[in-house]
């Protein structure tokens, strides 16, 4: 049989429970080792007389740049909640201490449309740009304007439709991770992967940077107690295409 040359470029696409993630730009997976060892205690040159080593998890890692409130929300161990878009009336806020400092609304505020800003008591009315200026997080009153330090006001605004991601509202879940994988080297043929039930810790998202943004999920695979054939995996099987 001739020799088939099998290096590997990989590229592809991981789902979760069948959702599609998005671009992942690593996965990897392998053994953690446990290593249990015994010294030679029978000679003064060290070294050990005898070791066993184990598969202590079967480690999984994901780095993926589509940060959808599904993906960023996973590594949080958070809960998703949709905000239709809509007007906020008589939000009420207090001016900071320390003015020319945000302010923050309860709702990301579209900023295409003028909001409301008042006393707490209905007058009087303030001026945008000389009173406070206006951002998607809030307002910030101005010290060069009207509003006074520790002022109570209200505010109308408009909020932009939002997905909200709570976090640290669930625990860790448990997944069905699938890789489609293409091999852009070697025998150019598909490999896919299945681990059954994936486990990931909390993530590490990148929301300041130069480059573009990744999510770095970091877990393992588990073991399936309802895979009993003999020979076959509890944790994780790789389906390698055979050249046709």
């Amino acid at each position: 049989m001739a020799f088939i040359k099998q290096t590997y470029i990989g590229k592809g696409k991981v789902t979760l429970d069948g959702r599609f993630m998005g671009n992942v730009s690593k996965f990897t997976y392998g053994g953690e080792e446990e290593k249990v060892e015994l010294p030679d205690f029978t000679s003064v040159g060290g070294g050990n007389y005898d070791s066993v080593s184990r598969i202590k998890a079967m480690k999984i890692a994901i780095d993926v740049n589509d940060f959808s409130a599904e993906n960023v929300s996973m590594g949080l161990f958070g809960t998703v909640a949709a905000v239709a878009a809509g007007a906020i009336i008589d939000e009420p806020i207090t001016a900071r201490a320390q003015l020319d400092r945000l302010v923050p609304t309860a709702f990301m505020v579209d900023t295409t449309v003028a909001p409301v800003v008042t006393h707490s008591t209905g007058t009087p009315t303030y001026t945008p740009n000389v009173d406070y200026t206006v951002s998607a997080a809030g307002i910030t009153p101005l010290s060069t304007g009207s509003i006074s330090a520790d002022e109570a006001l209200l505010i109308d605004y408009t909020k932009r439709a939002l997905n909200v991601i709570h976090a640290l509202t669930s625990s860790a879940q448990e997944f069905e991770l699938v890789f489609e994988g293409l091999n852009e080297a070697g025998t150019q043929q598909p490999t896919n992967i299945r681990a059954y039930k994936v486990k990931f810790g909390p993530s590490e998202n990148e929301a300041v940077g130069s480059d573009f943004g990744v999510i770095t999920l970091e877990g393992e695979a588990l073991k399936d107690l309802t895979k009993t054939d003999v020979g076959v995996s509890q944790f994780l099987d790789i389906q390698q295409a055979l050249v046709a």
